[in-house]
């Protein structure tokens, strides 16, 4: 599926840290209504700090969305687009 994002867009998979792309298949492969970073952080072996700074980048480089979570308006819900 990660091969179908870069064959849309101008990126590179090199592009990307090992950081970004564990937590882009880690959605994509998840559940289809998204994930909380907290269930992020739980299946990745990085730090909190360094899961956030991959959605970060990856929301700026268009390839995750974020929607409130209705369930705990604290967080969002991180989709891939």
């Amino acid at each position: 599926m990660i091969e179908e994002i870069f064959e849309r867009s101008e990126l590179r998979e090199s592009s990307l840290t090992k950081s970004q792309r564990e937590v882009l298949s880690i959605l994509q492969n998840g559940e289809s209504d998204g994930m909380t970073p907290s269930q992020i952080i739980g299946q990745v072996t990085f730090a909190p700090r360094t899961v956030r700074y991959a959605l970060r980048k990856l929301l700026r480089l268009e390839l995750v969305k974020r929607y409130p979570c209705l369930e705990d308006m604290r967080q969002f819900i991180y989709v891939p687009c």
